[in-house]
């Protein structure tokens, strides 16, 4: 791995710790020295910094609410409301304040206490009574396999199938509203996989408990008295010890010899026309504030924030173990942002990259830095404009963030793009999970259950099975699309039906609905109509009439294969549609709700827009849901080259005319002007072999 120089920037407990780095041509580091004059400026969106957190652990311990029977959720910051921020002028004081969620694991109460960390105290405590916490403990693992060894029932239906229970460890998924104990304890549903690491993959199929991590207890067994339970190895992937199988290709450098075109001013990045902020929660991961473009100098307001506050993953197999697989990555894991996991450069991003450092946290409150946490870099994107022989090439700005979720590692790339697009991307890379299974291929006939004699999923090694399962990604955007006050409208394309307006059967239209409250704005994709959605200023208009909107561009429109009334969607009912619109509440933030471990139906989006508020002129929030049906191939395994998941957000009325480009005003009318065949002309291309009619275009490349 190539040496990193990392320039770290230090400040006080009000400002947040940076860094970053620079792989040079030549491989050695090289810090950009366009980067390197820059001042750190305090903000109060700048996310807490490793100071803060020690601090806000130093405060609870000082106060006697925590100790060692606690753990953290998480600890993030309090964002002061939108309001505070947008009048906020350098060099102002501002509050700084921090939320830490905290779980007393033996007494199973969970608390949310908010600090003042320049003041360095407790502004209040709110115990969430029959709530389950964010995060999974290593304190499970312990209580789930001192509990299980105990069980008579547990032990003897392991020694059945020739498996001593000392040869077993136990894993599970959290029962949510499948539970079977009391409302608020924190309950399992697990199997044993064999302790031997090459085994160790595959749980062992038919046998599965409800186990009570509050009171220590086994709820109930279920034995099927079948399913595959050999001790296999099924040559898991191993990054150490992967070997390459097609050859090398020659290098590829990406340079820029007079350096980057960005700066990055503390946690604000300036790049071409745009400015926008960006922050680490230790909960949501990448968020984007304050995003404006720069039209005609002067700097016009696009999104106030960005975030993606809930991810989803669903498995498809019929037992219970996998049907209990629906995985809140946000909401349950936190991202898995209890540990630093480097980019590698030139592989998770181009051998131009910038690298930016953050800290994150584990359930003890320790300080986890993490390097190489965020790279921003300029890509070639092909061209800007073309026609004929004329163009100019894209050059867009991205910034990317990586996070490893168990089997799964995902990318969340922001890429601004010069024209004023916003392409929301999210790269699904990394393992597919597997379940032990009877067959040795995938033809008909074998005994593991079967679809109408469909598999729940495919073979990819010998008694290896690749479950069917779906992503979904809930992106949460504040727009201030010129400002806070929008309205929103979806566009669908349509035949003129009436014979006597389209006598020729060959016109269309793009019709376009105002959605004047939350129900109504409760929308799925069309890709028949190529539906879309703009978001719009109807106080700012561009010279021809239309509003001032940006439009989201969907991604294909995946829907939940789970049912009505099953446990996913129960908790996860913001999947029923692709686009939700609220109007803003800055508590509404996570659209499964706060703790969606809880046995809680329908919390976040779906009850937030009982209410069916207004939605006209307001400040509006877009909750756009993306996602992957994944029905695993062959060749996705031992590990899986990437997917590709994007939505675009993209001007429309925003500009009068393209925004990279423009003709010089006319004056008079242009003239003919004579040529010679087939050569240029001041600029222009002689389209006939005698005369054309040529506008010069200037400080065009």
């Amino acid at each position: 791995m190539k040496n990193l120089r990392l320039l770290a920037i230090a400040c006080s407990a009000s400002f947040i710790t940076v860094a970053f780095s620079r792989c040079s041509q030549s491989g050695k580091a090289e810090t950009n020295a366009s980067q390197a004059n820059n001042v750190m400026l305090a903000h109060p969106l700048d996310p807490l910094d490793s100071t803060e957190i020690k601090l806000v652990k130093e405060i609870l311990i000082k106060n006697k609410i925590f100790d060692k029977e606690h753990f953290f959720s998480f600890i993030k910051l309090n964002e002061p409301s939108k309001a505070e921020v947008l009048s906020f002028k350098p060099g102002q004081p501002f509050r700084r304040e921090a939320i830490a969620s905290i779980y007393h694991y033996k007494k199973n109460i969970l608390s949310e206490v908010t600090l003042d960390l320049k003041n360095r105290k407790v502004l209040g405590i709110d115990t969430l009574d029959k709530m389950q916490p964010v995060g999974q403990f290593k304190a499970d693992s312990v209580a789930l396999n001192s509990t299980m060894i105990k069980n008579a029932e547990w032990v003897s239906a392991l020694k059945k199938r020739g498996i001593s229970i000392d040869s077993v460890i136990h894993h599970g998924n959290d029962a949510s509203d499948l539970s079977m104990g009391p409302i608020g304890h924190r309950e399992k549903i697990i199997a044993a996989h064999y302790k031997n690491k090459k085994h160790g993959r595959l749980p062992i199929m038919g046998l599965y408990a409800f186990v009570d991590l509050t009171d220590h207890k086994v709820l109930k067994i279920v034995d099927q008295g079948q399913g595959f339970s050999e001790p296999i190895d099924v040559n898991y992937f191993k990054e150490d010890s992967a070997i390459a199988t097609i050859p090398d290709t020659k290098p590829l450098k990406i340079t820029q010899p007079d350096g980057a075109t960005f700066t990055i001013k503390g946690h604000e990045i300036t790049w071409n026309n745009w400015k926008f902020r960006y922050g680490i929660s230790n909960r949501e991961g990448l968020i984007i504030y304050q995003a404006s473009y720069k039209d005609n100098g002067k700097w016009r307001s696009v999104m106030y924030r960005g975030s993606m506050p809930e991810m989803v993953v669903n498995y498809g197999s019929p037992d219970i173990l996998n049907a209990s697989n629906n995985y809140f990555d946000v909401g349950t894991y936190r991202l898995a942002q209890d540990k630093a996991r480097p980019m590698t450069p030139g592989v998770d991003a181009p051998e131009n990259a910038v690298y930016l450092t953050t800290t994150l946290h584990d359930e003890q409150g320790k300080i986890k830095p993490f390097e190489r946490a965020i790279a921003v870099y300029e890509e070639f994107d092909g061209p800007l404009w073309r026609h004929n022989e004329k163009g100019r090439k894209s050059t867009n700005l991205a910034l990317k963030y990586f996070t490893t979720i168990g089997n799964y590692d995902y990318g969340f790339k922001w890429v601004f793009k010069q024209d004023g697009n916003i392409d929301v991307v999210t790269e699904l890379n990394g393992i597919v999970h597997i379940r032990g299974v009877q067959r040795v291929n995938d033809l008909p006939g074998a005994p593991d259950d079967t679809y109408k004699g469909n598999y729940y999923g495919t073979l990819v090694s010998e008694h290896v099975e690749a479950v069917n399962h779906q992503h979904f990604f809930v992106y949460r955007m504040d727009m201030d699309v010129d400002g806070p006050i929008n309205s929103v409208a979806e566009m669908n394309t349509v035949s003129v039906l009436e014979k006597e307006l389209n006598p020729l059967k060959s016109t269309m239209v793009a019709q376009m609905t105002h959605l004047k409250n939350e129900k109504e704005a409760q929308r799925s994709n069309n890709i028949a109509s190529a539906r879309h959605w703009k978001i719009m200023n109807e106080q700012v208009q561009d010279k021809w009439g239309h509003h001032s909107s940006y439009m989201l561009m969907p991604s294909p429109g995946v829907k939940p294969f789970a049912m009505e009334g099953s446990s996913l969607m129960n908790r996860a009912g913001f999947l029923k549609n692709h686009l939700w619109i609220t109007p803003l509440h800055e508590k509404e933030i996570y659209p499964a709700g706060e703790y969606p471990e809880s046995k809680l139906k329908n919390a976040g989006l779906p009850t937030w827009t009982a209410a069916n508020r207004n939605i006209e002129n307001k400040d509006l929030v877009m909750w756009y849901v993306a996602g992957v049906t994944h029905i695993v191939r062959p060749e996705e395994w031992p590990i899986m080259t990437p997917h590709v998941v994007k939505f675009t957000l993209m001007p429309n009325g925003f500009f009068s005319q393209n925004p990279v480009v423009r003709m010089p005003k006319l004056k008079t009318a242009p003239k003919p002007i004579a040529s010679a065949a087939g050569k240029n002309l001041a600029g222009g291309i002689a389209y006939d072999k005698s005369v054309q009619c040529a506008t010069p275009v200037k400080g065009i490349n």
